[in-house]
């Protein structure tokens, strides 16, 4: 996979199929977007990026926790609660910091 650093985010390409990025603000980490080209769905392109993300922020980044806001992002993805269950599936849970901005809200611990 391609990491590309720029000044407050990382940008991930797994091939020219399936892309992630993540936002960085002073102490917080965002996952912000993970997407896969509609031709590849469901053949684990999305899968295999977010264990790539997560995989990299364990090795290069010193963060505690990392957030997320589960979105569809168009009307071919994910429906909201797939796309819940599918970060369920790595540890993410409903953060308690969700609020009337974002109400989905999702926070993982990242361990040492």
């Amino acid at each position: 996979m391609k990491v590309l650093k720029k000044k407050d985010k990382i940008l991930f390409n797994n091939n020219d199929i399936s892309f992630g990025n993540l936002s960085i603000n002073n102490d917080t980490l965002t996952l912000e977007i993970i997407k896969t080209q509609p031709a590849f769905r469901n053949q684990k392109y999305g899968t295999n990026t977010l264990k790539g993300i997560l995989k990299y922020i364990s090795k290069e980044l010193k963060y505690k926790k990392i957030y997320l806001n589960p979105l569809p992002l168009d009307s071919d993805g994910l429906k909201l609660e797939k796309l819940i269950t599918f970060y369920k599936k790595f540890g993410f849970i409903k953060s308690n910091r969700a609020d009337i901005s974002y109400p989905y809200l999702m926070e993982k611990e990242l361990f040492r």
